[in-house]
């Protein structure tokens, strides 16, 4: 009677072979993504502050004259300066929810045991909307391409904000993504050199995002993320088929990687699965976070 289960979903298609393009090329595609640093000028409008974290809701300065809207959590239980995971939601926060409330049913556990996160809202996130028809863009489309490079800029001009951060560890980031971040846009991660560790959560390539160009393909990407990477996938994912999405793209990344299939979980496997198996990798890969000192 509701929309769960209502019909069929077919496990054992299979992929077409994807052939991604050699290094050369890719590097050739980076020029797409070159962009001229901003002094970021952030403008803070709001600090909540838990028993856990403190969340700041900042502005800085856009690629286009505009503002960006970032949030920041730094967590209560680590000493700064703070490793930081730079996440990117998957699609839902352009029509259902707001920033904060994907980053802190995703990954608030891991915030609370010791990683700063900082999350960019995007042009035509639900709370930076487009204007009117400007998001209309078709997977094969120039416009496609240009809003995958402009996005691209928005997420490492905040990057750009942490390292004038004093509480921030510039030198240990990780990218964590969902779904759209983890993905169609898996690009984010590599044209960026800053990033020592990717977590991919319910990560696939989607077939309904081609045919499109080739600086804007996932598939071209995913073999150049040269980072040590954990994929955390669910084996009954309704919207990335281990078989015919998830399977191609674990495939295509390159060594080192690590896989966490979650026996009979869907899209983003629960919180018991994914945050224990985030927070033992990006320990071992990034070092423990440091503690507080405690008086005596």
């Amino acid at each position: 009677e509701a929309d769960q289960g209502r019909s069929p979903i077919d496990l054992d298609v299979r992929p077409p072979d994807y052939e991604p393009v050699d290094r050369a090329t890719l590097e050739s595609f980076l020029d797409f993504y070159r962009y001229d640093p901003l002094p970021p000028r952030p403008r803070v409008t709001d600090v909540e502050e838990t028993d856990a974290w403190v969340r700041e809701r900042l502005w800085i300065d856009g690629p286009a004259g505009d503002s960006i809207l970032i949030y920041l959590w730094t967590p209560r239980a680590a000493a700064p300066p703070y490793q930081t995971m730079v996440f990117v939601p998957g699609s839902s926060v352009f029509f259902s929810e707001r920033m904060y409330e994907d980053v802190e049913w995703t990954v608030g556990p891991a915030i609370q045991a010791g990683r700063a996160v900082m999350a960019v809202v995007m042009q035509g996130m639900l709370e930076r909307p487009f204007p009117p028809g400007a998001g209309d863009v078709p997977p094969p489309s120039v416009g496609f391409r240009d809003l995958m490079v402009r996005h691209a800029t928005e997420l490492r001009l905040g990057i750009d904000y942490l390292e004038t951060r004093d509480d921030i560890d510039a030198e240990r980031l990780a990218y964590v993504a969902t779904s759209w971040g983890a993905g169609s846009r898996l690009s984010f991660a590599v044209v960026d050199d800053r990033y020592r560790a990717a977590v991919l959560i319910g990560a696939g390539i989607d077939e309904r995002v081609k045919p499109t160009l080739p600086e804007a393909d996932n598939v071209n990407f995913a073999p150049y993320l040269d980072v040590p990477t954990l994929m955390i996938n669910g084996s009954n994912d309704e919207e990335h088929p281990w078989l015919s999405r998830a399977q191609p793209l674990w495939e295509l990344l390159s060594e080192p990687k690590e896989l966490v299939l979650a026996e009979g979980a869907g899209h983003i496997p629960p919180a018991e699965v994914r945050i224990p198996a985030m927070n033992e990798f990006l320990d071992r890969i990034l070092g423990p976070v440091s503690r507080p000192q405690v008086s005596r």
